[in-house]
């Protein structure tokens, strides 16, 4: 089962409702990522069907446009966008389990 928690850089205010790196559920696994273009944190779909034989495996990239450059991103590296600081979990953020 996987987790979403809410992010945030506390020098830029970067915000985002993400996995933080690398997450699966029963059918599917995701990579964080940071589209350079949108400036927003995604969860990118890199592997659907996981029971079947061989599971079907993606690029990751971002949910509005294949063409917009992303960067990998977990929360044990710095802010994608600004550099500055590791991004924290929000005191009162949200957690959601997914499947």
């Amino acid at each position: 089962m996987g987790m979403l928690q809410d992010f945030i850089c506390p020098a830029c205010g970067l915000e985002g409702h993400v996995s933080g790196g690398e997450d699966c559920g029963m059918l599917a696994a995701t990579t964080t990522i940071y589209c350079e273009t949108c400036e927003t944190l995604q969860d990118a779909l890199v592997v659907k069907n996981l029971l079947s034989t061989p599971p079907r495996r993606y690029k990751p990239r971002c949910e509005q446009s294949k063409s917009h450059p992303i960067k990998i991103w977990n929360r044990s590296e710095n802010c994608p966008r600004c550099g500055q600081a590791i991004l924290k979990v929000a005191e009162n953020g949200v957690e959601t389990m997914w499947d």
